[in-house]
């Protein structure tokens, strides 16, 4: 009863937070010497994390995170340190909106990163289509157009890139957290993947997808040990991961995908 409960949290939040048009605005970002200060988690400390389950938080919080992405300030990390590094401070955003809770700042930053405005279904005769986001227009355009898109030495070249495979990472991420296992990720992942082309409008198999779904996946399980882990170190191949997260994602046991994590 108590895992119905959580789920039914997670998605009555998701729910109000592509719905709900009732907040508005960005809280604007104070420009320092230093932008050090955003790739730096907080310590944990009490239990302020509980507050960010309740949808008035939990909508802020998004609202803040994508306004941070459309902000001047994470333009000139992106400058600074490069669309690989800025990825860290987008985690590290969510990570200190939500006091540190692990499982809401990574489902945040997979909001924070949806490319597409809305999503069509291919139904009998005709497209159904739902909206992904309550931006205006303009905010929509403005965030996606500072999403980070260069991630690999074989990103295409573009205003594109790779930019749509933070959704994937963050995704996969969240839901390998909240279950402590890859298994249940893996099976969400296949089922979008093998979905998007049958299903979805001008949807198409991308392997690229694949692989950015696995990297989430070691990166959530990885914050199982830590959660100080930063994304960017996670974006690479297997091979180059660190050993301890290496052995975290052996060690998992199968029978922890029936329990959800929350924090």
């Amino acid at each position: 009863m108590l895992f119905r409960f959580k789920i039914r949290i997670v998605i009555g939040a998701i729910t109000l937070i592509i719905n709900s048009g009732y907040i508005h605005g960005q809280s604007p970002l104070i420009p320092t010497d230093s932008l050090s200060a955003y790739f730096q988690f907080d310590s944990t400390s009490g239990l302020g994390f509980l507050q960010t389950y309740f949808p008035s938080f939990f909508i802020q919080n998004g609202l803040e995170l994508k306004s941070f992405i459309r902000s001047g300030t994470f333009k000139q990390l992106r400058l600074q340190v490069g669309d690989l590094k800025s990825i860290d401070a987008i985690f590290i955003r969510a990570m200190k909106l939500t006091n540190n809770n692990t499982a809401v700042a990574l489902f945040l930053s997979t909001v924070a990163c949806f490319d597409h405005r809305t999503i069509g279904l291919n139904v009998p005769v005709f497209a159904l289509f739902f909206p992904l986001s309550n931006e205006s227009g303009a905010e929509f355009k403005e965030r996606v157009a500072n999403l980070p898109r260069k991630l690999y030495a074989d990103t295409p070249r573009g205003k594109i890139g790779d930019r749509d495979k933070l959704q994937h990472f963050f995704g996969s991420a969240f839901i390998a957290y909240a279950f402590e296992s890859s298994e249940p990720a893996e099976r969400a992942s296949d089922f979008i993947e093998n979905g998007e082309e049958a299903f979805i409008v001008d949807g198409t198999l991308d392997t690229r997808d694949i692989r950015a779904n696995r990297q989430g996946q070691r990166f959530g399980l990885a914050l199982l040990k830590n959660h100080c882990q930063l994304p960017s170190e996670y974006f690479v191949p297997r091979a180059a991961l660190p050993v301890d997260s290496l052995s975290r994602s052996q060690t998992v046991s199968p029978d922890s995908s029936n329990t959800m994590r929350v924090h």
